[in-house]
């Protein structure tokens, strides 16, 4: 394994600290909150970055996966890195039974417009989609592009794209959680 993709495990180990404690505070998102652009979706909260979906019971990661891939095609998005974090913890020979894999992906068209107008929105890129156990359930979570954009001057044009980077993001959720169907 190179050094670039330890980092990135070892990165992402952070993040289990974040995502995984009890009684976290994504849990508890506020009442406040707007319609997913997709129907069928939980709402998204407002003040909250992360955005997440129950996976339906008897799905397993591998339908997960088939559904991030098969939904991010219909999306004009591609699937562009997997890091499995359990997968990286087991080959350092440490033990690890819950399943943690972030899924990038990306649509390289609306990528492209938002990044001519906003060249600082490349680090929120590529989307992702993170997969997760917690509480014997699978959960899939991201990081909302148009959540992403409060950190940067009003801008019409990129606000847009953002919505429509949501919308085939959450779309791409709705069929992962649900087996790929």
């Amino acid at each position: 394994m190179n050094h670039y993709r330890s980092s990135q495990i070892l990165s992402a180990l952070g993040l289990l600290g974040i995502f995984l404690l009890p009684g976290q505070a994504m849990a508890k998102a506020s009442a406040a909150s707007s319609p997913a652009p997709v129907a069928g979706m939980p709402a998204i909260p407002a003040n909250s970055p992360l955005y997440v979906v129950d996976v339906q019971k008897g799905v397993t990661p591998a339908q997960i996966k088939m559904g991030i891939e098969t939904a991010a095609e219909g999306e004009n998005m591609n699937l562009v890195g997997t890091l499995d974090i359990q997968q990286g913890l087991q080959q350092r020979g440490i033990k690890s039974n819950t399943p943690y894999v972030i899924y990038e992906v990306c649509n390289l068209v609306l990528g492209a417009k938002i990044l001519q107008s906003m060249p600082e929105f490349g680090a929120f890129a590529p989307c992702k989609i993170v997969m997760y156990e917690q509480g014997g359930k699978l959960k899939l979570l991201t990081y909302l592009p148009t959540y992403a954009l409060k950190y940067f001057p009003k801008n019409p044009a990129a606000q847009k794209v953002a919505q429509e980077l949501d919308r085939q993001i959450i779309t791409i959720m709705k069929q992962a959680a649900s087996g790929g169907l």
